[in-house]
């Protein structure tokens, strides 16, 4: 095939002012100068893409998907026979958010109508025989072009009442989210400002609130379907805007973005053929990037281990996300900018040792595609450290401050609790000590005081010299409240239930050999 030749180099960019790439043209493992390639489709964890090209012994528009490996792309590989028809609709493949699931529109049989929406699952290096989607997705219309939100739970797909393998006519959007038990609630129409006529393609951003589509009935537009954005706002469509950053005079219909959405992924042409190129969004038009948090929950042997996962937006303490890993202990989920979330991970047996971490996604500029995520939880032994850096004091005070971080108490009160035969000492230790014989820094709020007897020559009464005693109170400052402090989070833990008898605590400080080594570790000690 074709794609065996391979040219060096990943990408053609052209820069803005600031350094961030306008444009990234796909990879020589993609883009051929000899190919033409269109209506691709990038997964949301941007590792996983599915396109339509004319490598094909007869030159007929086929579709390909690949994998990435590393920094670049694997060879792209036809679709088997059992999914690639004359009979799909050519443009309409899309995929999960992991890329493990190929949606397509095909006429093929048994369908519920004209042409319906159907699925395929990668098992292995394999894709299953596909399965119809069925009513009430599909319908006796024309059902075609699906895309799902991150967690597969809501799809949006056009409705049309012609359609044939190249093209959709008079179409409208429409959407629909899953039951309890796994069902399909009755699709509802998107509101007449979206659904103006002939409304195609959706394509719905990570964030579940940003959806890209294309239309010919919406004006302002350069001609034929141009592509538009709305906003999902306080449970309504805002009026789309269009995207003439990509939109041409002809036909701009097939587009996928990444989860970290900065660019777009897009066919155009070339110097030669059609190729596929990223084009970065302006601000505006810009949907909420997404982090995918990936990893397994494991004990230190590799085994999985039964536990629930759960993701909080700590700015308003919401649950946005609970569940359990797979039966292999892996795990994935989607975080979105703007917050900070706290992600643990809670054993079904409470003797078992906890994790928790937090993300910052307020920052978007330093949002990774994927974060990796390794979770071991152990049963205890004398010796273990359960770090406590999520213990937080009011600054210069031993005060403890409780804002956030309360279901992290409540974690190791279960496991100081759920192993009765040890004891847990609270240790609070300080790297940075301070001193001085005044209070010169605001940092020094403990004192020590320190009396010395001395003798000085004083004339009494009659004029006779003689040596006169006195006490010199001697004061120095200091910022050591460790043991206060490790005091105050044994009081606490006391407080939510944790067994008295079981819990000491200890607190020390030394200097900083620098200013940039001062630090304050807090640590849970198991004993016997």
């Amino acid at each position: 095939m074709k794609y065996l030749f391979l040219v060096f180099g990943l990408y053609f960019s052209a820069f803005y002012a600031n350094g961030q790439a306008q444009t990234r043209k796909l990879s020589s493992s993609i883009n051929h100068p000899s190919l033409n390639l269109y209506s691709p489709y990038l997964s949301a964890d941007a590792n996983a893409l599915v396109f339509i090209s004319d490598n094909a012994e007869d030159g007929v528009l086929t579709p390909f998907y690949t994998f990435r490996e590393v920094s670049d792309w694997r060879e792209p590989q036809l679709f088997p026979k059992h999914i690639q028809s004359r009979l799909n609709f050519l443009r309409g493949y899309s995929l999960s958010a992991d890329g493990k699931r190929l949606y397509f529109t095909t006429l093929k049989g048994p369908g519920v109508g004209g042409f319906d929406i159907w699925y395929s699952d990668l098992k292995g290096t394999s894709w299953s025989e596909p399965g119809n989607f069925g009513l009430p997705l599909n319908t006796k219309a024309h059902e075609g072009c699906p895309t799902f939100t991150t967690d597969g739970n809501t799809v949006y797909f056009m409705r049309c009442e012609k359609m044939d393998q190249n093209k959709g006519e008079n179409c409208r959007i429409l959407k629909s989210t899953k039951k309890p038990n796994g069902q399909w609630e009755e699709p509802v129409e998107l509101p007449s400002n979206i659904n103006t006529g002939n409304s195609q393609t959706p394509r719905i951003m990570a964030d579940g609130e940003t959806l890209y589509f294309s239309s010919d009935k919406l004006s302002p537009k350069k001609g034929g379907m141009d592509l538009y954005v709305t906003r999902l706002v306080n449970g309504k469509w805002t009026d789309p805007k269009p995207l003439d950053f990509i939109n041409t005079d002809k036909d701009d219909q097939y587009i996928s973005v990444a989860a970290l959405g900065r660019y777009i992924l897009k066919d155009t042409q070339g110097p030669r053929k059609n190729e596929l190129v990223e084009f970065l969004i302006p601000e505006s038009l810009r949907p909420k990037g997404i982090m995918k948090v990936e990893g397994s929950v494991t004990d230190p042997a590799g085994k999985a281990v039964s536990a629930y996962i759960s993701a909080f937006d700590v700015s308003n303490n919401k649950r946005v996300y609970n569940a359990k890993p797979a039966a292999d202990g892996s795990f994935y989920l989607y975080l979105k900018e703007g917050s900070r979330y706290e992600i643990s991970f809670d054993p079904e047996q409470n003797n078992l040792t906890y994790y928790s971490r937090i993300f910052d996604l307020n920052n978007s500029d330093k949002i990774p595609q994927v974060e990796k995520l390794k979770a071991t939880l152990k049963a205890l032994v004398i010796g273990d450290e359960l770090n406590l850096d999520r213990v937080q004091f009011n600054p210069s005070s031993s005060e403890l401050m409780l804002t956030e971080g309360v279901s992290e108490w409540k974690r190791l009160v279960r496991v100081i609790n759920g192993n009765p035969s040890f004891k847990f000492d609270i240790q609070v230790l300080q790297t940075g000590y301070l001193e001085d014989t005044i209070p010169s820094n605001p940092d020094l709020t403990e004192a020590i005081y320190d009396s010395v007897t001395t003798q000085y020559d004083d004339i009494d009464s009659l004029g006779q010299l003689y040596k006169r005693d006195t006490i010199i109170v001697k004061t120095i400052y200091h910022n050591n409240r460790t043991t206060k402090q490790a005091k105050a989070i044994a009081d606490y833990l006391i407080s939510l239930g944790a067994s008295k008898d079981r819990i000491s605590y200890f607190g020390n400080s030394i200097p900083a050999t620098s200013p940039d080594n001062r630090r304050l570790v807090i640590k849970a000690v198991v004993k016997k």
